[in-house]
């Protein structure tokens, strides 16, 4: 069961859930940026438009502040425990030398920060614009009817519609036409995978090193 909130936490919520700016928010409820800033802050109370409008959109949230469905989870993670390659049973050619494990480890270690950070910042690019392709979706269904709220009128759907068409043209194209963001972030998956790999088998071989 939905709950009332007030206007204030509700517009953080509704700019949370469907990961929207406060500017963005703003266009579509007929204030600037620094109002929603101030309405989300307690020091300005919202307009009756503004409340109908923040209630229209309310009902779109999960419960128990609206009747809509959570939002979809990162689509991508980092690697589990790292796989080795091979361990000590492994039959080599000769004594290893401990240095050289240790000066590769240290190589190994440095990457996998480096790939893990690339990986975070393009897992929360990735993340952030398939929020917006599923928010985009759900919030087209704002123009339903509702039994606590009738259906807009002309003008408001002409306001609401034209806001949705502003929000895609922001949005850059689905992977399927555009597809280097999931394969970047793919051939990050891979790179990072085999460095861990790497450094958990030296780790390894360290036990019989010299």
């Amino acid at each position: 069961m939905s709950r009332p909130v007030a206007s204030n936490s509700l517009a953080a919520a509704i700019r949370t859930h469907f990961g929207l700016t406060q500017a963005e928010l703003g266009r579509y409820l007929g204030v600037s940026e620094q109002q929603v800033g101030n309405i989300e802050a307690g020091r300005r109370r919202a307009t009756p438009l503004v409340t109908l409008r923040l209630a229209r959109l309310a009902r779109l949230l999960p419960p128990p502040e609206g009747f809509g469905a959570a939002a979809p989870a990162a689509a991508y993670a980092p690697p589990a425990v790292p796989v080795v390659l091979f361990g000590p049973e492994q039959t080599l050619p000769g004594p290893l030398a401990a240095a050289a494990l240790l000066k590769r480890q240290r190589q190994c270690s440095r990457r996998s920060v480096l790939l893990r950070r690339d990986l975070h910042v393009l897992g929360q690019r990735a993340t952030a614009q398939e929020r917006r392709r599923w928010a985009l979706a759900v919030l087209q269904t704002a123009l339903a009817s509702h039994p606590t709220d009738p259906a807009p009128s002309p003008a408001e759907q002409e306001h609401l519609g034209h806001w949705l068409a502003e929000l895609a043209a922001a949005l850059p194209p689905a992977p399927a036409l555009r597809p280097d963001t999931a394969t970047a972030l793919a051939l990050l998956l891979l790179r990072l995978a085999a460095v861990e790999a790497e450094a958990a088998t030296l780790a390894r071989l360290l036990a019989k090193a010299v």
